[in-house]
């Protein structure tokens, strides 16, 4: 079998050997056994750079026979490379291994090649953390409310994992929502308007929390590489409260 892909993830097996973890077009997250030791492969396979694998087995942990490079590798440094590392942990520790996502690997394609420009990096990463959502289903409406009510603008509601977003009306909430936010901050989230530094503050405390969620209690050991910003804006029941009709 013959795919098309990324190595995401490197680690030691045995004294000749190296597990692999790679990112296909045609099969989404692949994991594989590569030799060191053999007259074709000295070193293992580089990340950043897109190489077609050959690979053999009827399980799950396949043997990769070679792997040759489609194109040159992006030469990622700093804060760039620390965020693909980011990015990396989560392809490894949430997808599911031998289901195709092409989408994801387009969107992957797209947030390496622009990680190796001169632009702005969190927008690219909550992009890539919003499609990921998609993918894996776990994601909440941003655009209605949990009856599919339209959003107005000034109206304060409180986001929740389960129930999505519900109008606020000022009493103590039974279940801790994620934030609270007005309908602009939604509608705005949900169209993408990621130039929008507080739309951004925004995504980067919602995908946090259903990342969290996701992961379990397992912390992501790339978050430490990255520039930390907790949340300092206003609070409601200690809850971050997001009102973008006021900023306007």
């Amino acid at each position: 079998m013959r795919v098309q892909g990324y190595v995401i993830h490197t680690r030691p097996f045995q004294d000749d050997k190296v597990l692999v973890d790679i990112l296909t077009r045609e099969a989404g997250l692949i994991r594989g056994v590569w030799r060191k030791k053999t007259k074709e492969a000295r070193v293992s396979p580089g990340s950043f750079l897109l190489l077609e694998f050959e690979l053999s087995g009827r399980s799950e942990l396949k043997t990769i026979r070679s792997a040759e490079a489609l194109g040159a590798s992006i030469q990622l440094t700093g804060t760039a490379l620390y965020s693909a590392f980011y990015v990396h942990e989560l392809i490894e520790r949430l997808l599911p291994v031998n289901l195709p996502f092409e989408p994801l690997f387009i969107l992957y394609q797209w947030l390496i090649s622009h990680l190796g420009g001169d632009v702005p990096i969190a927008p690219l990463l909550r992009r890539f953390e919003l499609g990921l959502f998609e993918e894996l289903g776990v994601q909440v409406n941003m655009a209605a409310t949990s009856r599919g009510e339209v959003l107005e603008p000034n109206q304060l509601y409180q986001l929740h994992h389960k129930f999505g977003l519900r109008p606020y009306y000022g009493e103590q909430p039974k279940v801790k929502p994620i934030v609270f936010l007005d309908g602009a901050a939604a509608m705005a989230y949900a169209s993408g308007s990621w130039n929008n530094k507080y739309v951004l503050t925004l995504a980067k405390e919602l995908h946090r929390a259903w990342l969290d969620l996701a992961l379990g209690e397992k912390p992501l050991k790339s978050r430490s590489l990255l520039p930390a910003s907790p949340y300092d804006g206003e609070r409601l029941w200690q809850v971050p409260i997001f009102k973008l009709s006021d900023k306007v």
